[in-house]
C-alpha cells in the first residue's frame, strides 16, 4: 500500500492498552483505505499511512493524544522527505483532528480517518464494551464488578448515544456499523440489563 517503511510507529501500538493495540490500528486501517477507496480514490496510500499513525501520540499521553501525534509526525525527517509537502501536512491534519471529542475534520482524509478510528477500531458489541470495561479495571480499582459493568454501560451511552460526539460521522457506512455495535449496549444500560451487559465480558459470566 505504500513504500514508507512505517514499521516503527506499528511497533508502538503493542506497549498501548488494549483498546488502542496492534489490532485496533490494523482494523482501523482496513477500514479507512475501504473508506478512500469508495470516496476518495486518489487518496488510499495517504488514508493507510494515517491510520497508521492516527494514535501514537498515546506513546507520550492519552489526555491530548492527537496533538501529541502530531507534534511526533513533525519532528519525523523521514516522513517530511518521503512526502510532498501537501501529503505530509493532509496527513498531519488528519491525525490531530480524529478524535471524536475534539477532533473539527476538514479535509475528506481527516474525515476518513475520525470515522474509521470509531467504525473500523471495533468489530462487535462485546469487542467495544469490552475496551470500556478493561479501562475502568485498570483506572477504578475500588469498586465492583458490577459497578465496573455499569461504569462501562455508562461511558458508551454517553459516548455514543445517538446524537452525542461518538455517533458523528461522515459516511453512511459508519452510522450503520456504530448503530449495529453500541445501540444494544445503550438499550440495555438504559434498562439496566446485566444479564446481557455481563454476558460482553465473558469472565464475569458465572
Amino acid at each position: 500500500m505504500t513504500k514508507l517503511d512505517l514499521s516503527r510507529y506499528e511497533k508502538m501500538y503493542d506497549s498501548f492498552d488494549a483498546g488502542h493495540n496492534r489490532d485496533h490500528f490494523i482494523s482501523v486501517r482496513k477500514m479507512a483505505v475501504s473508506l478512500a477507496k469508495k470516496y476518495a480514490p486518489d487518496k488510499i496510500k495517504l488514508a493507510y499511512i494515517a491510520a497508521t499513525l492516527h494514535d501514537i501520540g498515546l506513546s507520550i499521553n492519552r489526555e491530548n493524544h492527537e496533538i501529541e501525534g502530531e507534534k511526533l509526525i513533525r519532528q519525523d525527517e523521514y516522513l517530511k522527505n518521503n512526502l510532498s509537502k501537501d501529503d505530509f501536512e493532509e496527513i498531519c491534519h488528519a491525525v490531530k483532528e480524529h478524535r471524536a471529542s475534539t477532533g473539527n475534520p476538514e479535509t475528506i482524509l481527516a474525515k476518513i480517518i475520525s470515522d474509521a478510528d470509531r467504525g473500523g477500531g471495533t468489530g462487535s458489541s462485546a469487542e467495544a464494551f469490552i475496551r470500556s470495561y478493561n479501562y475502568g479495571l485498570k483506572n477504578y480499582l475500588d469498586i465492583s464488578d458490577e459497578e465496573q459493568i455499569l461504569r462501562a454501560g455508562e461511558h458508551q451511552s454517553e459516548k455514543f448515544s445517538k446524537g452525542s460526539y461518538g455517533r458523528r460521522t461522515y459516511f453512511p457506512e459508519t452510522e450503520k456499523r456504530l448503530a449495529k455495535i453500541y445501540d444494544p449496549i445503550v438499550e440495555a444500560y438504559k434498562k439496566r440489563d446485566l444479564k446481557y451487559l455481563k454476558s460482553l465480558v465473558k469472565t464475569l459470566v458465572k
